[in-house]
């Protein structure tokens, strides 16, 4: 993926704060990058209430009234947008359910890049229900930068890619590439072996100066370092912490292919509980990775 690929950028919005720092977000992004911003607002038909015993099932008022009062919201936003950013922008009304009503419209409308706003989320949610922002970063098969509420305005200084012990972790190496490159960013590249035995560490190594080896001919600096923890989600958001990161970018594909009903995967972690941006790329099967002969920026 080069620059010129992004060139539309899809927002979910629902008028929430979280969401609103969103729209800003990608509407900035969408300037640098020259792209069309397509937000898109999603009525649930029927909302569910779920318990570890029952199930409670509301139906909501008619689709086309909703979507007249909404339509009305989304055209001042459009407006807004146009008048401030000077940038396309296109507006769609969607019923159904949010996660995957935004996966239809990024295929359909050929989106390269979502941007969502995301609260967090704790307890029974985020082990059993997960948040529409996890479930939108698990199924989507194009990349998404989630944007917690808190945010500040978006201008990535400090990247962190963590490469892991799993088999596509250095496949998102490039995309943050081209945000280093778009921001001028310094980027901070940590290993997580996560295991202590002498032989796994020296395969691990190899693979991590593989990384450093197609950062370097790709003409950046950076800086690197083995990162120890038994759980390497918490050690990545210590090691933001600590340095500083705006933006952590992470890959999904090696992950569940379900829609992150269950805790525990490192995705997830990073995803509900980073207090900066995440951009969280899904490796395809077949899709090119730093190994691919040819393949750069």
């Amino acid at each position: 993926m080069k620059k010129s690929d992004i060139k539309k950028i899809l927002v979910p919005v629902d008028f929430s704060d979280a969401s609103d720092t969103a729209v800003a977000e990608a509407a900035g992004l969408a300037v640098l990058l020259k792209s069309e911003l397509v937000l898109l607002h999603v009525v649930e038909d029927r909302v569910y209430a779920a318990s570890a015993l029952d199930t409670v099932e509301v139906i909501l008022p008619n689709f086309g009234a909703i979507k007249k009062e909404i339509g009305k919201k989304m055209a001042d936003l459009q407006k807004h947008i146009n008048k401030k950013y000077e940038i396309k922008c296109t507006i769609h009304i969607l019923n159904g359910h949010i996660h995957t009503e935004i996966k239809t419209l990024a295929k359909k409308k050929k989106i390269n890049l979502i941007v969502m706003g995301t609260h967090g989320a704790s307890g029974f949610k985020e082990y059993f229900i997960g948040s529409n922002a996890q479930r939108v970063v698990t199924i989507s098969d194009v990349p998404v930068l989630t944007t917690p509420v808190k945010a500040k305005k978006m201008s990535f200084k400090n990247i962190l890619i963590p490469i892991d012990n799993s088999i596509h972790s250095r496949a998102k190496v490039n995309i943050a590439l081209i945000f280093a490159d778009l921001f001028n960013a310094n980027i901070h590249l940590i290993g997580l072996p996560g295991t202590k035995d002498k032989t796994e560490v020296s395969k691990f190594n190899i693979k991590l100066k593989s990384v450093e080896k197609h950062i370097e001919d790709q003409g950046f600096s950076y800086s690197s370092k083995i990162v120890s923890g038994t759980n390497t989600a918490e050690a990545a958001l210590s090691y933001a912490t600590k340095n500083k990161c705006d933006l952590i970018v992470i890959n999904t594909g090696h992950e569940s292919k379900t829609t992150g009903m269950f805790m525990g995967m490192f995705s997830q972690q990073i995803v509900n509980h980073s207090n900066v941006a995440v951009l969280s790329f899904k490796h395809l099967d077949g899709a090119v990775s730093i190994d691919t002969p040819g393949f750069g920026l």
